[in-house]
């Protein structure tokens, strides 16, 4: 008896490790379909954002994305725009790209890259982006990377205007401005 009890329990042992190694392949399609249903989506931030066009070149083609703005005040990632050029095999040894961003005809920056050693400079033809010359990944809002078959080059945004507690609007509002942060931290005597 206590030997058919040892070998029970080891088989228990063995059919629950099975199982604990197992669920997560046999259940992959209803964890996604569940994520599917609650509306769960990848952060623009890390994704890029939607894609806005392609435009087709000789030989490869240019992703542009809609650009990603700061999604909340305490994000440290500024406002940026993704484009993708793809195949990175079909790529000439020096790209040099006037884009058009917003789709409006005339280009907003030139993007020059060289896509064996990933050092690229965007030059804005427009007062909206910013100038840019990286090698390789500077900050999440500034990079130049190769992902899997592409060549993905993020570059910043100027930072709108935003509305501060200074404005107007937002005095005859009742809002107040914060007191500033070096003001909490002087010593009293």
């Amino acid at each position: 008896m206590k030997k058919l009890k040892s070998i029970l329990g080891h088989s228990g042992a063995i059919l629950t490790l099975a199982l604990a190694l197992l669920s997560p392949f046999l259940l992959f399609g209803w964890f996604q379909k569940a994520i599917d249903a609650a509306g769960l989506r990848i952060s623009p931030v890390f994704s890029g954002g939607e894609v806005a066009r392609a435009i087709q070149r000789d030989g490869y083609r240019i992703v542009v994305y809609r650009p990603t703005l700061r999604g909340s005040p305490l994000q440290r990632i500024g406002p940026f725009v993704q484009m993708k050029w793809t195949p990175a095999v079909g790529l000439p040894k020096e790209v040099a790209d006037e884009v058009d961003l917003d789709g409006d005809g005339t280009p907003d920056v030139r993007v020059k890259f060289n896509p064996a050693n990933l050092v690229v400079d965007v030059v804005p033809l427009d007062r909206r982006y910013r100038p840019m010359h990286s090698a390789g990944v500077t900050s999440f809002a500034a990079l130049i990377a190769r992902v899997g078959d592409d060549i993905v080059v993020r570059f910043p945004l100027e930072t709108a205007p935003s509305r501060s507690d200074r404005s107007p609007e937002r005095k005859r509002a009742g809002f107040r401005q914060p007191p500033k942060l070096a003001s909490l931290f002087k010593p009293s005597i």
